[in-house]
């Protein structure tokens, strides 16, 4: 089996092997993190002889890219690992207003005139924004089983590795420079924002994230992430908070908090039993005053059940006096539970009582339903297929 080149042991010891200069290994390391090389092949600031040597030697990605699927706003990614388990992870789109209605203008004339063409992506523009947002995955499947998330169902498989990490990132780089070319300053499209918000739970892999996240924002042997263009979402495990206290990880924190009182959380999320509302707050407040960053709170309105007004001031004096921003974020479909998502009035009554309270609150759009990779849906068609068979 070949050696992982993401390894700078592994590199280094080659490199020794073979007498290879520094300046010979910098530029490998350019090419892989730079350029968005993911083929030795394609590193032409090597010699023919040297890229053929590393190809006999190492891999690049420690994941295989199997399945691909493109819509106007996102893209998602099938990738399978050495041990033949399946993860997910989503390029997502953010488009101006003017794109967006540029789209429909296309898909309706399209309809009315009943010609579809054979790609549909060229429906939409040939190239994206600069804010380019990657959603990785930190765990096979995921322990935490919250009520209205798909991933859950399956279980936990295991943790991700550092590596595998990584190459969910640079295979998204490479991807987008080949679909999409150069920006017109000739420089490199690329993802602008990594959100842990895929499969697993990032803090109960909390060694490989932090690893991960130290190439992230490397400026080099790295991918010169802004350390505020990285956003970890966590269903709340305390002792990961406090670990990303001591270590000082300068990333943003998304907490899945979903409900305002112990009881509704607890039925919606397990985790909740464990660590209790009052001591994740309590965590959070600790989180803040070392780091003074704006917590992300991220809220699922679902019809009947968290979207009431009563639940809305609930939140807003929960979070009163703290840092805090709400994303709500309408339900997604989950094949495995009968739930509903709330609609666009009450959804925005809520937001108004959050608002009228003194708390900063957005309505998140559901970018990557149509693929099924919103928020909670990763792994639905292994679900979906589960529940078919039953």
């Amino acid at each position: 089996m070949k050696q992982s080149i993401l390894n700078p042991n592994n590199l280094q010891t080659f490199a020794k092997e073979h007498k290879l200069q520094p300046f010979r290994v910098k530029q490998i390391i350019q090419e892989i993190y730079d350029n968005q090389n993911i083929r030795f092949e394609d590193m032409t600031t090597l010699s023919k002889d040297l890229r053929q040597q590393l190809d006999e030697n190492f891999e690049i990605l420690s994941i295989i890219p199997e399945t691909i699927l493109e819509s106007e706003d996102n893209i998602k990614i099938w990738f399978k690992t050495h041990d033949n388990f399946t993860i997910e992870a989503v390029i997502l789109f953010h488009r101006s207003k003017h794109e967006k209605e540029s789209i429909k203008s296309k898909v309706h004339k399209v309809e009315s005139q009943n010609k579809w063409p054979d790609d549909l992506t060229t429906l939409w523009p040939d190239r994206p924004l600069n804010r380019i947002t990657l959603c990785v995955s930190s765990q096979i499947g995921c322990p935490v089983n919250c009520v209205f998330c798909v991933t859950g169902k399956l279980g936990i498989k295991r943790d991700l590795t550092r590596n595998e990490i990584i190459s969910q990132l640079l295979f998204a780089n490479n991807f987008i420079k080949t679909k999409f070319g150069k920006k017109d300053d000739q420089t490199l499209r690329a993802v602008r924002n990594v959100v842990f918000m895929g499969m697993g739970e990032p803090l109960i892999n909390y060694q490989n994230v932090k690893k991960s996240i130290e190439i992230m924002i490397a400026q080099a042997g790295g991918f010169s992430l802004g350390k505020r263009h990285i956003t970890i979402s966590t269903a709340g495990i305390i002792p990961g908070i406090e670990q990303l206290i001591k270590d000082d990880i300068p990333v943003k924190l998304a907490i899945s908090l979903h409900a305002p009182n112990q009881k509704l959380r607890e039925e919606l999320m397990p985790i909740a039993k464990v660590y209790t509302l009052d001591k994740l707050m309590k965590t959070i407040d600790d989180y803040v005053k070392v780091s003074d960053n704006r917590i992300f709170y991220e809220y699922i309105m679902i019809k009947n059940k968290t979207d009431k007004p009563e639940l809305a001031t609930q939140l807003a004096d929960l979070l009163h006096g703290r840092l805090a921003h709400v994303n709500l974020i309408p339900y997604n479909m989950n094949p495995a539970i009968k739930l509903e998502e709330s609609d666009e009035r009450t959804i925005r009554a809520f937001k108004d009582i959050l608002e009228k309270k003194g708390i900063t609150v957005t309505i998140r759009d559901s970018l990557g339903r149509d693929l099924k990779s919103a928020c909670g849906q990763l792994w639905y068609e292994k679900i979906a297929n589960r529940h078919c068979e039953e």
